[in-house]
């Protein structure tokens, strides 16, 4: 059921550009006044950008009318009752609260064989499948985690905004990467949990009329084989070349997206698996050896009192702070602190102030507690947990 647009989210952008982390709106339209979103640090998302202009073409108009699970509405009418609304999409799209899940699109399965969706106006262009070492929660979490495309696909995205999202799914901006100036695409992605799948329509923008839809099969409790079928606009059914190069381009673009994903989905599942693991606060010193060779060595990362830590100088002091993000557990070992001693998760682009270990950016989150980093009169260093 479309049911999902019921917790807003208050986040109206989320971008990254180089190691400074996300742009405030005043600076990311400062940048590029023409989107509201920020230059792109690197140019090498060119799976992207040729998908960009083999589908749709162009940098898009902004539509008048948004196709929500296949209603539309006017910008100028107001929602009928009972749905839901972005609060800055490019019009007012609506959402029927009592719609199933590609409802009137075809079917998805014939007396229990898989068949492919049939949707009027688009071509089935290419098939994706694969086997992903993780379980259907970790892939349904990960399908519900829109933060993580600017961060983790940061070659495939430079930005997300506008978002609405809840339980059964999301829509929101993303903003791709092209020549010159990102380019936006308005998407919508929906739940069908019963039937194990799930689809990404591209409502407006570039790739207008896209969907892509995913079955997953689970073929153990932390392995599940996922098939993804790329229905696109403006493509014929006989298979000429530029209908193989949008396959291989969308099968090679899905390839990574899903390689990067798998990572995250099996650390966190480990994580996981951990957590409860005492961490040995009450044991003595740790030792480093010499403190100038370990600064010679920095970063270092160490593993003591049963957790991994990280060795970082802070303003010509040495601090050790811990290397699994508090949000999701994304992996810290390797953000670099910035000029104000911070870093940034790479899963979701958390930042956090080394010093303190409390957020930098307003989300009231806070590192693990981690050990001080102690240097004796001999010029040893040592790992100490400070007193009670």
């Amino acid at each position: 059921m479309l049911d999902h647009v019921k917790k807003k989210q208050p986040i109206e952008f989320a971008v990254r550009c180089g190691q400074h982390g996300p742009f405030d709106a005043p600076e990311i339209e400062r940048r590029c006044p023409s989107l509201g979103s920020a230059k792109r640090r690197r140019t090498d998302g060119q799976v992207s950008q040729r998908l960009g202009q083999a589908v749709g073409g162009g940098r898009p108009s902004v539509p008048s009318r948004c196709v929500w699970g296949g209603e539309s509405s006017s910008s100028e009418t107001e929602p009928p009752p009972g749905t839901q609304t972005s609060r800055t999409s490019p019009g007012t799209g609506t959402l029927p609260a009592d719609r199933p899940l590609g409802s009137g699109r075809g079917a998805a399965s014939s007396g229990g064989r898989r068949v492919s969706i049939e949707i009027a106006g688009v071509t089935l262009a290419a098939v994706y499948e694969r086997e992903v070492a993780a379980s259907l929660e970790r892939i349904w979490e990960n399908v519900l985690d829109w933060e993580h495309l600017p961060w983790l696909h940061r070659d495939s995205f430079v930005g997300i905004r506008e978002v609405e999202a809840g339980a059964e799914g999301w829509r929101a901006c993303v903003l791709l990467p092209q020549p010159g100036e990102p380019s936006p695409a308005w998407i919508e992605v929906c739940l069908d949990r019963a039937q194990l799948r799930y689809v990404t329509r591209t409502l407006a923008g570039l790739g207008k009329g896209t969907e892509i839809w995913t079955r997953l099969n689970p073929v153990a409790d932390r392995a599940t084989h996922i098939t993804v079928e790329f229905h696109l606009p403006g493509v014929t059914a006989t298979r000429g070349a530029r209908e193989r190069d949008l396959g291989t381009m969308y099968t090679q673009l899905y390839t990574r997206l899903w390689n990067e994903d798998e990572g995250m989905m099996i650390r966190r599942q480990a994580l996981l698996d951990a957590r409860g693991a005492p961490v040995t606060a009450d044991a003595g010193p740790f030792p480093l050896g010499p403190a100038s060779a370990l600064r010679a060595q920095l970063p270092r990362v160490v593993d003591a009192y049963g957790a991994r830590f990280r060795i970082v100088e802070i303003a010509g002091e040495l601090r050790a702070h811990a290397t699994v993000c508090p949000h999701r557990g994304g992996p810290l070992e390797d953000a670099m602190p910035d000029a104000e001693g911070c870093i940034v998760c790479p899963w979701h682009g958390y930042r956090f102030d080394l010093q303190s270990g409390k957020s930098a950016d307003g989300r009231r989150l806070g590192l693990s507690a981690a050990p001080a980093v102690l240097e004796s009169s001999t010029g040893e260093a040592c790992l100490v947990w400070p007193s009670a």
